[in-house]
Parts: structure tokens; C-alpha cells; sequence
């Protein structure tokens, strides 16, 4: 996920911090899977370090193995289904809703074809000189489409402004990070990781805020007082 395992240490003990931040300051059901979210790449940071250390001998192979199918499963599988669905239960009834449970069912098309590749043994992790190349063998290009529908497009529906914010900075550095792993450059993969981190544990906080002032949740439609 990033560049060496003493950097998938770093960014998982950070990510870690502000995964414990968001889960003290989640205050309902409904925001639980996006508070879990930075626990989730913690996580997938730290099981990133095994890979390494699997490929370089440092761990048994039967244990870097078992990283490498985690991590992609997490990666591949879990995350395009995860956060659209994570979105989804922030919006009120309407089109946007609609739309996100779309995004979901996008992500588990996609999904449901990684873990096939994984199941027939098709999936495969390379150290190269400052990443982890991983590839899954005969998914349809499709399949990559609707991955990153769902994962990058599940901010940008969102009608929360500070999430529609997030989600263009999260598609622009997925945007780069991609271009980046394609010309061979080190990986920071975890640096994005740790920054929407960051962003949930904020947004929870201001969520608090906002219920401490009386306001409604985000799925809450307003009380609008009675005329005349």
C-alpha cells in the first residue's frame, strides 16, 4: 500500500489515532460504518507491512500469504461495496439515496468478480522497488469501471457540501496515485488512506457539534416551525 513496511507502520499507527478519534465521537447507528471506515484502513495498512515482509522472507510465507489474500480482499472486494453503502445510510429520502444504493450495487458487481479471480487462484502481489503490484488476472475491464464508480462516485453523490468536498480531493488523488503506480513511482497509497482518515474523524466531530446545537441529523428532514 505504500512504499516500504516501516511506512505502512507509520501511516497505520496515525490512521489508527484517528480511527479511535471517529468511533469516540459517532453518536448514532447510521453513522457507524463511516465512523469504522479509518479502522478499516488501519487495518489494510498494517496487513500491507505483512505483505512486504512475506515477499522479502522476513515472515513465514504461509503469513505473508494470508496478508496478500486479506489485503486484496479488503481492497477488491469489501471497500466497493463498503463506502457506498457507508453514504448511503448519511442521506434523507430522495434521488440521491436512490442513486448511492445504485453505486452499491455497482460496487458488488465489481466486487463479487474480484473475489471470483481471487477464488480461482487468479491474484498475485509483486515487490517492485518502492510498491506492491497487485493484480487480479481475467476481471473484466468493466468490473475496474464500476470499482471506481463506487468508491470514488459515493462522495461526490453525496448532499453533504464537506463531503462532496472530500470526494474531489479523494478522485483527484486517486487520479494522480493511479498515474503515478503506472509509471513505476513510489506508492502513497496510505497517505490517502490516512488523509480521508482524518476527514471522517473531522466530520464526526462536526456532526457532534451540530446535534450539541440541536440540529437535526443528516437523514433528518429540518422541524419547520408553523406559520402565523
Amino acid at each position: 500500500m505504500c512504499l516500504a513496511p516501516e511506512v505502512d507502520l507509520v501511516a497505520g499507527a496515525a490512521i489508527t489515532v484517528f480511527a479511535v478519534d471517529a468511533i469516540r465521537h459517532n453518536r448514532a447507528g447510521r453513522t457507524a460504518p463511516l465512523a469504522l471506515l479509518p479502522a478499516v484502513f488501519a487495518v489494510h495498512t498494517f496487513t500491507s507491512a505483512f505483505v512486504w515482509w512475506g515477499l522479502r522472507g522476513v515472515v513465514p510465507q504461509v503469513v505473508g500469504d494470508a496478508a496478500t489474500t486479506f489485503f486484496m480482499f479488503i481492497a477488491f472486494v469489501f471497500l466497493p461495496i463498503y463506502v457506498p453503502i457507508s453514504v448511503f445510510l448519511l442521506e434523507p429520502k430522495g434521488w440521491r439515496r436512490d442513486a448511492l444504493l445504485l453505486l452499491a450495487g455497482a460496487g458488488t458487481v465489481s466486487g463479487i468478480d474480484y473475489l471470483l479471480g481471487m477464488f480461482a487462484g487468479r491474484g498475485d502481489a509483486v515487490a517492485c522497488n518502492f510498491y506492491i503490484d497487485y493484480t487480479i488476472d481475467g476481471v473484466s475491464s468493466i468490473s475496474g469501471v464500476l470499482y471506481l464508480i463506487a468508491t470514488c462516485g459515493a462522495f461526490l453523490l453525496s448532499g453533504q457540501r464537506p463531503i462532496v468536498i472530500w470526494g474531489v480531493v479523494n478522485a483527484v488523488g486517486v487520479a494522480v496515485l493511479s498515474v503515478a503506480a503506472q509509471r513505476g513511482l513510489p506508492s502513497l497509497w496510505c497517505f490517502l488512506a490516512a488523509c480521508t482518515s482524518f476527514f471522517v474523524a473531522w466530520y464526526l466531530r462536526q456532526l457532534q457539534q451540530q446535534r450539541s446545537a440541536g440540529q437535526p441529523w443528516p437523514w433528518e428532514s429540518p422541524v419547520r416551525e408553523p406559520v402565523g
